[in-house]
């Protein structure tokens, strides 16, 4: 897993949405989660179903964002995948999932939960509201402490909403009334302002349980708790429906982390993070934020502190706001502290990866006696009885595998399983490269083998003029690296020690390489040994059945067409196919 393995090490113990990334760094799974530490660590390790099997072996990266409640988590997640639309999230794709309570802009307006938006200006609009029943709850209690009207249409005669004061009964009192302030005080509450119904409702709910009416009692309970759950301050979503940027700055050390919360239409859409090496704090930060919204789309709004607001204006003709108060106050909080964590968590992974691995690095010179090796070079040889020989490179820098550096070789020279032999060849023609193309050579060679594996190299290495030091590392039966064979020394070491971990992690990859690498020559030497003898199908052709085809079971499934389609004439494409169906 590599750098997911150091970042599962440094998640959070805290609320939070995931985001599941693939190899070009799509979003392809968006969850949530009350713990982000245990959540997210459980997709990499035990058993999973087929799905999740499928979703983890195409993750390749994961990001987050903090929040501090699971509830706070979860809108985030809906917002997210409704963004991006993420292919493995399936069931939570659906707008209509989740809903908000509508507080129309009619004449006589109503107050409802409804599970769709319909056109511009007919309501206003708040959540959406996970907990479905708490929201309906919330909705009736409103409406029974509010005059509003309850009817889809205005009737013809009064209802019982009229006689129990629950509605101004537009339908009978034909004169104007003003809900400003019913619709102000509804808004109020929706928006987290509750604290003066909840206490009120509090004290009814003592009273009757003091006086011993306590399914009334219960009554209250609920409804305090729908409001809990319905209207707890929900910093995920901002009603105003305005498009808003909150971003989040952190120095420390020269290093600026920056994260850029960004909301459309009330809601988290996209959250945006970065490390700066910077200079001057105020400088850099602008010019960071002036250049990300040339090439992203700048909203109406941005909220930020601790940079010179004015400037910031100006330069993007935008309106910069400092908040101090409020749910506007609560999300640049937010963008705060995901950038204070990202820039903290990023210096873990440098001084758990990087660090670490330069300590083991110079622990290893320091016993072979050499210079810190920076650049290792690891090869083994694999085979089949003599047949199919292959040889495989693979490079360390810093301690850290470089992918971009490993190099296959095909042995061109031995005949018959002879290790030493081959491995001489390899070697040749690796280090007699670089010394022509004056390249970087190694600080150090590890053969994967023991003692005749070292010696082979090092014929060549003193042959070529070259001083570079070889290591060996000697295999048990079960192919696990267990004794290190150094200047005509066998050399143990602890093999829970850094050391080991790397020479072991060096030696499997370098042995998993050239497996691989023979595999494929073997499975291409069968493939080619089934076409010697078709009258008329040369080394060229052969190789465009092989590229085409990729296997021998699929060029005797295909029929003459097939053959003819990737470039073989119409009477050699018979041929191939009479080859393989004389018998029929």
């Amino acid at each position: 897993m590599g750098i997911i393995e150091e970042k599962l090490a440094l998640l959070p113990d805290k609320p939070g949405s995931y985001q599941m990334r693939d190899k070009d760094g799509n979003i392809i799974y968006v969850g949530k989660a009350k713990n982000l530490k245990n959540r997210v660590r459980s997709y990499f390790h035990g058993a999973h179903n087929a799905k999740t099997t499928r979703l983890v072996s195409e993750i390749c990266d994961f990001t987050y964002v903090i929040t501090e409640s699971e509830l706070e988590a979860f809108v985030l997640e809906l917002n997210l995948i409704k963004e991006y639309d993420p292919k493995y999230n399936i069931s939570l794709t659906d707008d209509k999932t989740y809903p908000y309570i509508a507080l129309t802009n009619e004449k006589h307006p109503r107050l409802l939960v409804t599970r769709e938006q319909k056109k511009k200006g007919f309501a206003r609009y708040f959540g959406p509201y996970p907990n479905v029943k708490a929201a309906r709850a919330t909705c009736d209690l409103l409406n029974r402490l509010y005059p509003l009207r309850k009817c889809y249409r205005i009737p013809e005669k009064e209802c019982l909403y009229y006689h129990m004061h629950q509605c101004l009964a537009p339908c009978i009192n034909k004169e104007s009334f003003d809900y400003t302030e019913y619709k102000s005080e509804i808004a109020k509450f929706l928006n987290g302002d509750s604290d003066n119904i909840v206490k009120e409702l509090e004290e009814k709910m003592n009273l009757a349980s003091e006086s011993m009416d306590f399914e009334r009692a219960i009554e209250y309970r609920d409804l305090i708790n729908d409001i809990n759950n319905t209207v707890k301050r929900q910093k995920i979503t901002i009603n105003d429906l305005t498009s808003r940027d909150y971003i989040g700055i952190y120095e420390n050390d020269g290093d600026i982390s920056i994260n850029i919360i960004i909301t459309r239409l009330g809601s988290i859409v996209q959250n945006h993070q970065t490390i700066i090496n910077g200079f001057d704090l105020e400088n850099d930060v602008l010019s960071y934020i002036t250049q990300f919204y040339e090439s992203n789309t700048k909203p109406n709004e941005i909220c930020v502190i601790g940079i010179d607001l004015e400037l910031l204006e100006e330069a993007l003709d935008v309106k910069v706001v400092d908040v101090k108060l409020g749910k506007k106050k609560e999300l640049l909080d937010m963008a705060l502290y995901n950038a204070k964590f990202n820039l903290e968590n990023k210096r873990n992974i440098y001084k758990n990866t990087v660090l670490k691995k330069k300590e083991t690095i110079e622990s290893l010179g320091e016993l072979l006696n050499i210079n810190t090796p920076r650049r290792i070079e690891a090869f083994d040889n694999s085979n089949l009885f003599g047949e199919y020989p292959v040889s495989a490179m693979v490079c360390y820098i810093n301690g850290k595998a470089a992918p971009k550096e490993f190099r296959k070789y095909h042995i061109k020279t031995v005949e018959g399983a002879n290790d030493y032999a081959s491995m001489k060849e390899v070697i040749y023609r690796r280090y007699f490269r670089l010394l022509m193309e004056d390249s970087p050579m190694p600080d150090l060679i590890v053969m994967d083998g023991g003692e005749i594996q070292v010696h082979a190299a090092l014929d060549v290495i003193t042959s070529l003029g070259l001083e570079i030091p070889i290591l060996g590392i000697q295999k048990d039966d079960h192919h696990k690296a267990t004794i290190l064979f150094f200047n005509e020394e066998y050399i143990k070491i602890d093999k829970n020690s850094d050391i080991y971990l790397l020479l072991a992690d060096i030696s499997q990859r370098v042995h998993d390489f050239a497996i691989s690498f023979f595999r494929s020559n073997k499975a291409k030497g069968f493939f080619k040994s089934q076409l010697d003898d078709i009258k008329g199908l040369g080394p060229k052709r052969k190789e465009l059945l092989i590229e085409k085809f990729t296997t021998i079971d699929n060029v005797k499934n295909a029929s003459i067409e097939d053959i003819e389609n990737i470039g073989i004439p119409k009477n050699l494409a018979i041929e191939i196919y009479d080859h393989f169906h004389e018998e029929e």
